[in-house]
């Protein structure tokens, strides 16, 4: 009789389809979901009037823009070999390995079923019920003897089936002792020891003496590749950072060397080019020349006379220039033997650009405000960058002007100047020009463009962006008058519309899969970025800002009546400031908005809180003017909203310093003054109109007090001892004298 425990092996298989399924389950189901998400959000796309030109193939193929948008509608063609690399790329490949293991593991499963293990019945294979007498079971051995023994049956299986079946359970029957262990034990030999077996085929133990080099192997995949593969990712922490940890922590601290206050937009790209990815690109003696060649055709983009320049690392300098190739337009010119280092540079520039960005946004103090200038250039070269317009044209002009009209197809300097000619001086004066469509039409056809050229044109403006509504306000929450320390509220209303269209015609939605195509940025592909800043220009503050996400944006142009934001940010020193809302594109050059909003902030004083006190209290008379509009008296609101003796405190405090100051102290009774005036008026309402009711109350107890004494002593004399009358009389002088 075979041992049961040897079949557990064949449950191997079933142990791994098992641990298969627990994990690609939950996953087929999540990127199922995410599919079908996907895929619901391109039907409200269709529905929404977005308009895709991927491809549509423009007229003139001979030009840059008709170029790139040939190479676009090629590559985004649905072949038979693109479906299966988008199948069976990233995740989707371990999808479609894991089920197929786990197919080919039910055929194997299906296919190799292990022989049944039977149990061992001495009364079933004699065929004699349970309890039968040795007469009965005689009988029915002979009569199976006459059926199976080997001098009555030839068959094998026959003489296999009487020697190991029913001369066993003759002999376990026959034999009082084993006959009462099966009945008591289910087996002839008494009770049998538990024997657990392992779900692992028998080759994984090494019998046929494989077993060290198995035991090798297990170590090897249970334990030191699992170690290997966390040491690897420990190095790999420590040696990239940022927020999407991609880029190396080298990068990051040469980012922060080279950053300035009043960064420049024609510096921003020696900024990047001192990444440590581009170092480590090698810099071959072969290109010596060739980077030799562009130092001199970009001569007007860097700082020649910088004696540090010449003194950078070669691959910094080789990735300077080819930064500036890419802005400049001048990629024909770069050499052959860079094209690979010119495909890294570009393809490494969006990730390292948003790291060096991040950094120009981290806070100088403790309001939190950033620098405005270095975020300002960043996002200008981005523009720049993109629409592969040279960062030195832009000197004196941040948003609009003839460089703004480069970045639109079939369009050159010498169609710019004409087009100036024609007063149409920068794309948004082209997006707003007169007389619709047909005029405009009409006007590039006086520049010089075919009617091929112009259908492309008016095809690239569907989607080009203007700001139809920008509006802006300020306010803080609960009160009239904005003091120093508090949070205002800038509430803005955006409207964004498409292309320059009549008033009968609907725009478009644009998403990030259906821009146009960058005929000057082959090797990079960026989507639209949108920023909202809140900046005080004078001071080179930027007080609050945020990045538009997709789904902002997409109802910004959806919406009939725009999209509201909200920026919070807290306000300073007293005084009258000029802030600027700015509305910023990374993608497009002049589609630009800005907003001018002043405000005045008054010094915190205690009257303005104690005012502010009572009015949440529902207790004040009188409200405060707007401090927006400059309508406030403070000596005079100070005189009605205290007491007559505390009217010299008032204007005391309203003569202090910046953050208004001096407070009376409950220990010594005296004022005191703090560096901490601002802190502890804005956090302590509650403190200082207690302390004042309880000054006014001491003092009205102390008249009363007096006023009682005195009128006891009064009718009392002479009754009084002349102890108290001595004191009675010297209280009376003092009142008098007083």
């Amino acid at each position: 009789m075979g041992d049961p425990t040897e079949s557990h092996g064949n449950l191997f298989p079933i142990f791994l389809l098992s641990l298969f399924q627990f994990f690609l389950v939950p996953i087929t189901i999540g990127r199922v979901g995410s599919w079908q998400a996907d895929r619901f959000r391109r039907e409200i796309d269709d529905k929404s009037n977005i308009v895709s030109i991927a491809t549509t193939m423009p007229t003139d193929t001979t030009s840059d823009w008709g170029k790139a948008q040939a190479a676009r509608a090629v590559r985004a063609r649905p072949t038979v070999g693109r479906k299966l690399r988008a199948l069976l790329s990233g995740f989707n490949l371990v999808l479609v390995i894991g089920w197929t293991l786990s197919a080919l593991l039910v055929v194997h499963i299906a296919r190799t079923q292990g022989p049944e293990t039977t149990v061992f019945d001495p009364y079933n294979i004699l065929s004699v019920p349970l309890g039968a007498d040795a007469t009965t079971i005689k009988k029915a051995y002979r009569r199976l003897s006459l059926q199976y023994h080997p001098d009555k049956n030839p068959d094998p299986e026959a003489h296999l089936f009487f020697t190991d079946s029913i001369t066993p359970a003759y002999k376990a029957l026959t034999n009082d002792i084993a006959r009462e262990n099966f009945e008591r034990y289910g087996h002839p030999d008494g009770k049998q020891p538990v024997r657990l077996g392992v779900a692992l085929p028998q080759w994984m133990f090494g019998q046929d003496g494989t077993g060290p080099l198995i035991l090798c192997l297990l170590v090897g995949i249970g334990i030191l590749l699992p170690l290997a593969m966390a040491v690897v990712a420990i190095l790999n922490l420590n040696r990239y950072g940022g927020s999407s940890g991609g880029v190396l922590k080298q990068s990051i601290s040469h980012f922060a060397g080279e950053l300035r206050p009043n960064l420049s937009t024609a510096k921003v790209p020696k900024l990047i080019s001192v990444a440590a990815e581009f170092i480590l690109i090698p810099y071959r003696r072969e290109q010596v020349e060739p980077v030799r060649r562009l130092l001199t055709a970009l001569r007007g983009e860097y700082d020649v006379k910088d004696p540090k320049f010449q003194r950078r690392h070669p691959s910094v300098i080789k990735a300077h220039m080819l930064l500036l190739a890419q802005a400049c337009r001048k990629i024909d010119q770069v050499s052959s033997l860079l094209e690979e280092d010119l495909k890294m540079v570009l393809a490494m520039m969006p990730r390292l650009w948003d790291e060096a960005l991040k950094l120009t946004l981290l806070p100088y103090n403790q309001l939190g405000y950033c620098y405005l200038r270095p975020t300002l250039s960043f996002l200008e070269f981005a523009q720049c960058f993109t629409q592969a317009v040279s960062p030195s044209s832009r000197k004196g002009d941040s948003s609009e002007g003839l460089v703004s009209l480069l970045q639109l197809p079939h369009v050159d300097e010498k169609t710019a100047l004409l087009l100036s000619r024609k007063k149409c001086r920068s794309l948004g004066e082209l997006l707003a020009f007169p007389g619709g469509v047909d005029t405009r039409r009409d006007l590039f056809t006086q520049v010089g463009l075919s009617d091929g050229q112009v259908v492309d044109l008016e095809a690239f403006l569907l989607f080009v962006p203007k700001v139809d509504l920008f509006a802006a306000s300020l306010q803080t929450v609960g009160q009239e008058e904005i003091c120093s320390m508090d949070i205002v509220t800038c509430t803005i209303n955006l409207r964004l519309r498409r292309g320059a269209l009549g008033d009968d015609t609907e725009g478009v939605v644009v998403t990030e899969g259906n821009l146009p195509p960058l005929p000057f940025c082959l090797h990079c592909e960026r989507t639209e970025g949108w920023w909202l800043i809140v900046a005080d220009t004078a001071a080179n503050s930027m007080l609050s800002h945020q990045r538009l996400d997709a789904d902002i944006l997409r109802q910004a142009q959806l919406m009939p009546n725009g999209r509201t934001l909200q920026l919070t940010f807290p306000v300073g020193n007293p005084g009258n400031y000029s802030l600027q809302v700015i509305l910023l594109s990374d993608y497009w050059i002049g589609a630009d908005a800005k907003l001018a909003v002043k405000i005045k902030v008054l010094k915190r004083t205690k009257e303005i809180l104690l005012s502010r006190k009572e009015a949440n209290e529902g207790k004040s008379t009188k409200k405060v003017s707007s401090a927006v509009k400059g309508n406030i008296d403070l000596k005079k609101n100070a005189h009605e909203g205290v007491s007559e003796s505390d009217s010299s405190d008032s204007e005391h405090s309203g003569s202090a310093g910046a953050y208004g100051g001096d407070y009376p102290s409950e220990e010594t009774g005296t004022e005191e003054s703090s560096d901490d005036d601002e802190e502890f008026f804005g956090r302590n309402y509650d403190a200082i109109a207690t302390r004042k009711a309880g000054k006014e109350q001491r003092k009205n107890t102390h008249k009363v007090n007096d006023a009682s004494e005195s009128a006891s002593s009064t009718r009392g004399s002479g009754t009084l001892q002349p102890a108290q009358k001595k004191a009675a009389e010297d209280k009376s002088a003092r009142g008098t004298n007083n």
